[in-house]
């Protein structure tokens, strides 16, 4: 806070109009009486500096905006970053931020989803600002600023705890609350016709902004929401005493986000007790990744009793249940995954491989077909319908996608292998060798190619060849038995 540079009072916390660094009463006399001067004063008061650049604003700005720069610089799109790329840098969701990582609840108020996203809350930013450190001191907007983007996260985790949530549009709409509850209730020293004319703007903007969140896509309203809800009440305790002595404006700043800080940590808790479940999701998807699947089915199953309607959940619940041979279970959840998402790649072509391990090639062949319309380049997706192609006596079905799936990546030695083999069976022994000479180069322990390799030396009559593939293929498969 400054002081009057006439009698040393402190300042009010806001002014309207002209700015001035002497007191109402200083002004009112130095009126009346253009020699006057304080008792204490030694010299001519100074000449008021305005500052063009709010300085809270400008640094909260500036924070915005070199995250959002750095995000950039490291690689992450400036027009559409992937969900990926933000929970890299500290996005909030849920089974994250209810779990070991709260700290994203304030981190993913300073990130931006794009280069439009970010424009549009630093301009609403930068002009909220102007009017807010007019009024409130500098402690009060920023602990208001971080309040509300705290309300607006945990509002956001209430509402829908697993989409992605970036923005500083929550704090944002808390510095819009607290404004308009200022203006409202407290008793400041403005024309009505002045604060009826801002009151007037802040509501427009409120109102606008929230409609156009409940109408559009992609906008996150419960963050606006709650960060105006925790900023309205901010303003009302504040309202009162803003034009009080210092000390009870401070100690009535205290009491506030005491009390928010209090409010903030219950709605933290209800929000877990609430929404904990999601958590469930996150731990089985990195005991999957260990492959302890007895566990991420145990998560799942919890999971997907509170959240039934996740088809990734289920998706994720099947997989798990096929890394167990658990036939039956792993085709329920997948197509329960699928009856949410009907054209969810992954869990048709998890079906598929369902279908390919109880030999129902003819299911597999169809769902797989589904799965390479969507991802004509997943090699995995190829090599499979391939094999179930193969297995239903379609070879030149099998040879297109095998040449797919090599031509999708030549470095994968499965695909060369596979392409290969079926080149070998329809006799074309010249680019089958080639093949499969590829094969064994990208993967040298895999008995299959060198067992392949050798019939195909052996077709051209290239005995020395065929025979040291041979010897290679049969000293792999003794050291490991169970090689197909």
């Amino acid at each position: 806070m400054a002081n009057c540079t006439s009698c040393g009072r402190e300042l009010p916390a806001f002014s309207f109009g002209k700015p001035s660094d002497r007191c109402a009463d200083c002004r009112t006399a130095a009126a009346a009486n253009p020699t006057f001067s304080s008792p204490t004063a030694v010299a001519a008061p100074r000449p008021v500096v305005v500052r063009r650049n709010p300085p809270v604003t400008t640094a909260l700005l500036a924070i915005n905006v070199a995250v959002f720069a750095a995000m950039v610089v490291k690689g992450v799109s400036p027009v559409n970053p992937t969900v990926e790329q933000l929970l890299k840098w500290g996005a909030n969701w849920g089974p994250l931020s209810l779990s070991t990582q709260p700290w994203r609840i304030l981190t993913a108020n300073y990130l931006h989803g794009g280069i439009v996203h970010i424009f549009f809350n630093m301009w609403c930013l930068w002009n909220l600002g102007h009017l807010a450190e007019r009024i409130f001191d500098r402690w009060t907007y920023v602990l208001t600023y971080t309040c509300c983007g705290l309300a607006g996260s945990l509002a956001s985790l209430w509402w829908h705890p697993l989409v992605t949530g970036v923005g500083a549009s929550g704090a944002i709409f808390g510095m819009a609350g607290a404004l308009i509850a200022v203006l409202y209730l407290g008793k400041l020293p403005v024309p009505k016709q002045a604060i009826q004319g801002t009151l007037r703007s802040l509501l427009i903007f409120a109102g606008y902004n929230l409609f156009f969140g409940a109408v559009g896509a992609g906008i996150d309203n419960s963050a606006h929401i709650g960060g105006l809800v925790a900023g309205l009440a901010l303003g009302a305790v504040l309202a009162r005493h803003l034009t009080a002595e210092a000390d009870v404006r401070h100690q009535w700043r205290l009491y506030a986000f005491a009390a928010m800080t209090l409010a903030l940590l219950a709605g933290n808790a209800y929000v877990r007790n609430k929404n904990g479940y999601v958590v469930r999701r996150q731990s089985a998807s990195m005991a999957f990744d260990r492959g302890n699947y007895d566990q991420a089915i145990s998560d799942l199953q919890a999971y997907t009793a509170r959240a039934p309607d996740d088809p990734l959940a289920h998706a994720l619940l099947g997989a798990s249940y096929l890394q167990k041979k658990q036939y039956d279970q792993a085709e329920q959840s997948l197509k329960r995954a699928l009856a949410i998402k009907p054209d969810y790649a992954y869990a048709q072509y998890m079906l598929g491989i369902v279908y390919g391990e109880t030999e129902r090639y003819e299911d597999s062949r169809s769902i797989l077909t589904k799965v390479v319309e969507q991802r004509p380049e997943d090699v995995a997706a190829l090599l499979l319908l391939g094999y179930s192609q193969e297995k239903l006596g379609r070879d030149p079905e099998a040879l297109g996608s095998y040449r797919k799936a090599v031509a999708a990546n030549p470095a994968n030695a499965d695909a060369q292998r596979s392409l290969g083999h079926i080149l070998l069976r329809s006799g074309k022994t010249s680019e089958a060798l080639a093949s499969l000479k590829e094969a064994v180069r990208l993967d040298p322990q895999n008995a299959d190619a060198q067992f392949d390799l050798g019939v195909a030396y052996a077709t051209q009559g290239m005995k020395p060849e065929s025979d040291a593939a041979m010897q290679k293929a049969a000293q792999l498969r003794r050291a490991v038995p169970n090689s197909n």
